[in-house]
């Protein structure tokens, strides 16, 4: 089972366990691409997903929210949480 800590954007820095633990290894791990959809998030996340593969043989799962100015709809954040060791979110204009 997951857990998902919710950050607000324009608080102080988030406490440490929202982080989350760091992986032992990235060698076959599921990463989670996370898009915001806004202009351009995509195109970030695609290089990063493509360098992940190459570099480290992940599984990449991807994932965006409908509307850029709204909170991402929990069955998608429990989506990838459940499919994902790790995401990578990018908010992006």
């Amino acid at each position: 089972m997951s857990r998902t800590i919710m950050l607000n954007p324009i608080s102080g820095p988030p406490p440490p366990e929202a982080l989350g633990g760091r992986l032992d290894s990235l060698q076959g791990a599921r990463i989670g691409l996370f898009s915001n959809n806004k202009p351009n998030a995509d195109v970030l996340l695609e290089q990063v997903g493509a360098g992940l593969e190459r570099r480290f043989g992940v599984e990449i799962h991807r994932f965006t929210k409908e509307v850029p100015s709204l909170e991402a709809d929990r069955d998608l954040i429990r989506r990838c949480g459940e499919a994902c060791h790790a995401v990578v979110l990018a908010a992006y204009d």
